[in-house]
């Protein structure tokens, strides 16, 4: 079984078009997994990534499938 490519912050961003500071803040929120090496070096993969875009991205749901307020509630709007 062929290992995936580790990355460091900086190839990660420079990859997907993020800087290397704000890659290191979505791993410190533990939003984006990492491969810890030692306690100052922490790698990343491309499948990582992968799962956390698919994990943060919403998709639109068509307007049919919106949900509904329940019978006998309004709509609250800004005053």
């Amino acid at each position: 079984m062929a290992q995936e490519k580790l990355l460091s912050p900086k190839e990660l961003g420079d990859l997907v078009g993020l800087s290397a500071a704000q890659v290191r803040a979505l791993m410190n929120d533990g939003r984006l997994e990492f491969v810890e090496i030692s306690t100052k070096i922490k790698l990343l993969t491309m499948s990582g990534w992968e799962r956390f875009q698919k994990n943060a991205t919403r998709v639109k749901r068509p307007e049919g499938d919106q949900p509904r307020l329940p019978l006998g509630e309004s709509q609250h709007h800004s005053l």
